[in-house]
């Protein structure tokens, strides 16, 4: 019986959980850059406006059942639904396992919001102040109350680590953005992905910053060269860096850490 209890616990309810608040960001996707409360109405079809029961809302498997197809009048269901599910499912368990309770809370929320951000970028080539400037402000409070966040021993050592990591954050990846747009002739980068670097150094501090420039450099080249080329697209087509920011913050916040100082050692 402990056995069963230790599995529900630390395997399917982080999974459960992390699914339906899967569920949850797919309606903030959708709803955010609309301008539409993302509480208010309920759950219905996108096309047609019909309220769905919720044995058509049911988190992975609802799309499976109904085949990609809307029961009430047969519109088509984008498979990202049930992938947004899934990948915030497997996500939250992953952190569950590598924190403490009240950590894996804070980081799964930090997750969730990557997951919103990236996907609304990848549509409409933005990220909103909800999340970016949003993430700042929850970053240094989340700090202040949660020492451990920063490695700190008092409250305003954390708040103070966390500014910083804000500051250097939304400082370099500005300074990035202003040299390629001065280099490119137009602009290189969106002011929403410079917020976005500085929430991140809010949550992790500013040893995170330069980890989370080279790996989402690094992706986004690789990524976007390939994307690029199977779509046959000319140089110069806008790709949002958003997404690649949240893949680097995600290796962090998944052992990033441990790798890049790993990696340090090796270095003369």
């Amino acid at each position: 019986m402990e056995n069963i209890h230790h599995y529900i616990l630390n395997y399917l309810a982080p999974f459960c959980v992390g699914a339906c608040m899967g569920s949850f960001f797919n309606v903030c996707i959708y709803r955010m850059p609309l301008g539409r409360s993302v509480m208010y109405p309920g759950s219905h079809c996108s096309a047609c406006g019909t309220p769905l029961p919720w044995t058509q809302n049911i988190p992975i498997f609802a799309w499976f059942y109904l085949k990609g197809r809307a029961a009430c009048c047969g519109a088509r269901l984008d498979f990202r639904y049930p992938l947004v599910e899934f990948l915030t499912a497997v996500l939250f368990l992953v952190i569950w396992q590598l924190y403490s309770p009240w950590l894996a809370v804070i980081y799964c929320a930090l997750t969730g919001a990557l997951i919103v951000g990236s996907f609304i970028d990848l549509d409409h080539f933005i990220l909103p102040d909800e999340i970016t400037v949003g993430g700042i402000v929850a970053g240094l409070i989340l700090c202040f109350l949660v020492p451990e966040m920063q490695g700190a021993d008092s409250h305003w050592q954390a708040l103070k680590l966390s500014a910083i990591g804000a500051g250097t954050g939304f400082g370099v990846l500005w300074l990035i953005a202003i040299i390629g747009t001065f280099a490119l002739r137009k602009e290189a980068m969106g002011f929403g992905d410079v917020k976005l670097m500085g929430a991140l150094g809010a949550f992790f501090g500013w040893p995170c910053v330069p980890y989370m420039i080279a790996v989402s450099s690094i992706l986004g080249s690789v990524i976007g060269g390939v994307l690029l080329l199977r779509s046959r697209r000319k140089l110069g087509i806008p790709i949002p860096f958003g997404p690649f920011i949240a893949l680097a913050a995600l290796t962090w916040l998944l052992g990033g850490n441990e790798w890049m100082m790993e990696y340090l050692s090796f270095l003369p």
